[in-house]
């Protein structure tokens, strides 16, 4: 694990004033309106079954992350280990957003085929087996918005090169997971990475909804038993045929 960064910002992150979400202290880069700010996520779990992967850590994952890195700096920790600690806390915090996954990943059936009661326990006694990455792995903020897929990053220079510098590179450090993409605009960019052989199709699984507050009534009509209209704007198409290809392949259901 690579630590230059880390080391970068650790004075900022355990500094008298504790970071905030936008710390411009934490400013790594930018390009117009689009800017990219530090949270220590580089924490890379090579043993991982299962990838769960988002867009950007948000507002609410970056502060929780690096307010865990600053509880462990003060207390002395070392750097890898207050790495692990901050994805620990940080990735995919925050309610709804956690509970909403939580509820996918067992209607999909992960916690069957690795073994567990609940999908729960990958955030607990279970974080040996899974990775949490974003596309872009560094939060990413367009003015005061954190970035939601526009503009596209595969056009965006910048947003580009945080793509192939980070997460291809990962890619190679996770050989023997399945990569769950988590929202349409994510799995247009892993369907990218499909076509340019990075990322092998076999090794994704496709068609979650993103666990965002936003979608809360969509993904519990998606796991119900759905007696009622569908909720506007919902498809409930690539959802169902994720998740039939998921467990027939896995769970052989």
């Amino acid at each position: 694990m690579k630590t230059d960064l880390f080391e970068k910002y650790a004075p900022i992150l355990c500094g008298p004033m504790p970071p905030l979400a936008r710390d411009p202290r934490l400013l790594m880069d930018a390009s117009g309106h689009v800017k990219i700010y530090y949270a220590p996520f580089e924490s890379i779990n090579p043993a991982a079954r299962v990838v769960l992967v988002g867009i950007t850590p948000g507002p609410t994952q970056m502060v929780n992350g690096n307010d865990e890195a600053r509880r462990m700096l003060l207390a002395g920790r070392p750097p890898a280990e207050v790495i692990q600690a901050a994805m620990r806390i940080g990735a995919f915090s925050g309610e709804p957003l956690r509970s909403n996954l939580i509820k996918e990943l067992n209607h999909w059936g992960f916690h069957e085929w690795l073994g567990l009661s609940d999908s729960a326990d990958l955030f607990r006694v279970a974080q040996h087996l899974m990775q949490t990455i974003s596309l872009l792995r560094y939060p990413v903020f367009v003015k005061a918005h954190g970035y939601c897929g526009l503009p596209d990053m595969i056009k965006h220079p910048l947003l580009n090169k945080y793509l192939r510098e980070h997460f291809v590179a990962d890619i190679e450090n996770l050989k023997h997971a399945v990569f769950v993409g988590l929202g349409p605009r994510v799995q247009q960019v892993l369907d990218r990475l499909i076509q340019e052989r990075v990322l092998d199709p076999d090794r994704v699984a496709g068609g979650m909804l993103h666990p965002s507050g936003n979608n809360t009534f969509r993904i519990n009509y998606l796991i119900g038993v759905r007696n009622t209209p569908v909720p506007y704007a919902t498809n409930p198409v690539p959802y169902d045929q994720g998740r039939r290809a998921f467990r027939k392949r896995f769970l052989n259901a």
